[in-house]
C-alpha cells in the first residue's frame, strides 16, 4: 500500500510542478488573503487538481491541504498533508525557491510518507518511514546517505532570505555561531539539509501549519535528523502545539539535547516561558 500511495504522490507533486512552470512567467492572477499571505490562480489550479485526484484515486483518503477549504480531520481516517504550492511569495517574486510538499499519514502510526518537489530545479526528495530517504532528478533516483557527524562548531544555520529582522542573529550569536556558518535561503531550506550543506532550523514562532512541516519531517527523520517542538515534543498531525510553545527545531540527533538545553535561556525575552 506504501508503494501505490508514494507512487501517487510522486505523480501528482510532478503534475503540480508541471502546472508551476507552464504559468511561471505571469500567468495567472495574484490575490491576497485574510492572513496578508499571497495565492495565485496556481495555486488554486493545483488545489483543484490535487482535490480530484484523491478522489478518484483514494476516496477513503482524506485531504487536508493548505487551499482546500474543508479544515475538518475525522478521526479514524488516513489523510494526505498537502501545500500545493510552497514559497508563493518566491513564485511571484524570484521565480525560484518554491516547492510542492506532500505526506501521508495514518491513524495510530503518524506520518508514514513525506515528500517535496523542487519542479525549477526537477530535485523530488521522498521518503518512506523505516525504508530512507532519496533524491530523484534528471531521470534518476538515489539513496541519500545518514548525516555524517559533525562537531557543533561544524554545524551550519538555515536563515530565512526574507526575514530582515535580528531576533535570529542575536541567538546565533550567543550559541557562538559565526555569519559564516548562517545560510539564508528559501524552500531549498529541506534540500540543502538533506544534502549535507545545512543541519539546523530554528523557527522562534508559536505555530506552523502543519503543511509547511509534514513534507520534510519523514525525510529528515529518515537521515537522522531530531524534528520537533522547543521543548523537546514530536510534531503531530491533528495536535495543536504545546501550551506557550516557543519554536521549533530540526537539527541533527546526536545534538538535540544539547540545543533543548541550552536554547531556551538565550531566546528573546518574548520567546521566553
Amino acid at each position: 500500500m506504501n508503494r501505490e500511495i508514494l507512487d501517487f504522490m510522486k505523480s501528482t507533486a510532478r503534475q503540480a510542478g508541471r502546472i508551476m512552470m507552464e504559468r511561471i512567467d505571469g500567468d495567472y492572477k495574484v490575490y491576497t488573503k485574510p492572513d496578508h499571505s499571497r495565492v495565485t490562480d496556481v495555486d488554486l489550479a493545483i488545489s483543484e487538481k490535487v482535490q480530484e485526484a484523491v478522489g478518484r484515486h483514494f476516496p477513503q483518503v482524506g485531504l487536508y491541504s493548505e487551499e482546500s477549504t474543508n479544515k475538518t480531520i475525522l478521526p479514524g481516517r488516513p489523510y494526505f498533508i498537502v501545500d500545493e504550492l510552497d514559497g508563493t511569495s518566491h513564485y511571484i517574486d524570484n521565480k525560484t525557491g518554491f516547492s510542492h510538499q506532500a505526506a501521508y499519514w495514518e491513524p495510530g502510526q503518524g506520518l508514514l510518507i513525506g515528500l517535496i518537489f523542487y519542479p525549477w530545479n526537477d530535485a523530488l526528495l521522498y521518503a518512506v518511514k523505516g525504508q530512507g530517504a532519496f533524491l530523484e532528478q534528471n531521470g534518476e533516483a538515489r539513496p541519500l546517505p545518514l548525516l555524517p557527524s559533525k562537531s557543533f562548531d561544524e554545524l551550519r544555520y538555515f536563515h530565512s532570505a526574507r526575514y530582515h529582522g535580528e531576533k535570529y542573529q542575536k541567538v546565533f550569536h550567543k550559541l557562538g555561531v559565526d555569519k559564516g556558518r548562517v545560510i539564508r535561503t528559501d524552500a531549498r531550506r529541506t534540500l540543502l539539509m538533506a544534502l549535507g550543506q545545512l543541519d539546523v532550523s530554528l523557527f522562534l514562532r508559536p505555530r506552523i501549519n502543519i503543511w509547511d512541516l509534514a513534507g520534510e519531517k519523514v525525510i529528515l527523520e529518515e537521515l537522522g535528523f531530531s524534528h520537533g517542538y522547543l521543548d523537546g515534543s514530536p510534531v503531530r498531525f491533528g495536535n495543536e502545539p504545546p501550551r506557550g510553545n516557543r519554536g521549533y527545531l530540526m537539527c541533527p540527533s546526536q545534538w538535540r539535547e544539547k540545543f533543548l538545553g541550552e536554547l531556551p535561556a538565550l531566546l528573546p525575552g518574548e520567546y521566553k516561558a
